[in-house]
């Protein structure tokens, strides 16, 4: 039987269904998450999806759905490697023992509540979802895009031509009418700059919001979504993860192709609610390559 890896998704939107879902259940989890990352779960609106909310309480409550989701494994299930996207990677490196869960709620609520603040005093540019024809396809538009845009950089890539372009500064619509017109569609926008050399907090900030948290030893390989490879197993490493993947390029084909790389990983499952982008992208990249199966967050 092959060993199994495990993919833990970025900021993915939440379902009212998953939203009522993860509030039903006042644990020890949610209490901690909301201690820590400053939230009241008896003012969430159950009934409504997680549109509306502000970053931190979004992926505090995502965590919380991963870690129950994990929680409801069998008994013994073990993973030979983990690998996360974005906000994925800090609970990639919970699921991993690298990080204990007051750790991870505490860089949730702390590198956020930076985020928040520094928006508050300045836009820190713009990031949209745009499909194009293909990854190199995709790479091109970012080189066209310089004449409209200020510094724009290919963020995220899950594969297939489905990307995120941050750019620092330019007229969002005047850089997305641009996308259009070269052949590519937008499909959402966010106010802010993502996985790019001008992501806020800034490296250095970021860097001392993790000087403060405990990182261990992983139980297993962790894979960078940057790279595709495993990083060395030190808590220096792994906190050095956190911090590279916040300002470059997030790959999930890198990601699921290392993750497969893994010696005797003959399996990859993923963790996400059923609607997410991530569940056709993570098992189109897997076909022909790994066995896959989908862990649906509940809801």
């Amino acid at each position: 039987m092959s060993d199994r890896a495990l993919v833990l998704p970025g900021l993915v939107p939440l379902t009212a269904a998953n939203m009522a879902a993860v509030l039903a259940v006042r644990d020890g989890h949610l209490a901690l998450a909301a201690r820590i990352c400053g939230f009241e779960p008896d003012r969430l609106d159950p009934g409504r999806d997680s549109a509306a909310l502000s970053t931190t309480v979004h992926e505090a409550l995502l965590a919380v759905a991963v870690v129950r989701r994990l929680e409801g494994e069998p008994a013994g299930s073990s993973y030979r490697a983990y690998g996360g996207l974005s906000a994925g990677c800090v609970t990639a490196l919970l699921a991993a023992g690298v990080l204990t869960e007051e750790g991870c709620f505490r860089i949730v609520g702390e590198i956020n509540s930076r985020q928040i603040q520094a928006h508050r005093a300045g836009r820190s540019g713009t990031t949209l979802a745009v499909l194009t024809a293909s990854a190199e396809d995709a790479y091109r538009l970012v080189e066209e895009l310089r004449p409209v845009a200020e510094q724009p950089w290919l963020s995220v890539d899950l594969g297939d031509g489905l990307v995120a372009i941050s750019i620092r500064g330019g007229d969002p619509d005047v850089v997305g009418a641009e996308l259009n017109r070269l052949g590519a569609i937008v499909l959402d926008r966010a106010e802010r700059a993502e996985h790019s050399p001008y992501t806020v907090p800034g490296r250095e900030d970021f860097a001392r919001v993790l000087d403060g948290i405990e990182f261990r030893t992983a139980s297993a390989a962790v894979v960078s979504p940057l790279t595709g490879k495993p990083v060395d197993n030190t808590p220096a490493a792994h906190r050095r993860l956190l911090i590279d993947q916040s300002f470059d390029t997030a790959s999930l084909p890198r990601l699921t192709a290392g993750l497969c790389g893994v010696d005797g990983v003959g399996a990859v499952d993923l963790i996400a609610p059923a609607k997410s982008v991530y569940v056709p992208r993570t098992r189109s990249l897997l076909r022909d390559r790994a066995e896959h199966r989908l862990l649906a967050l509940p809801g």
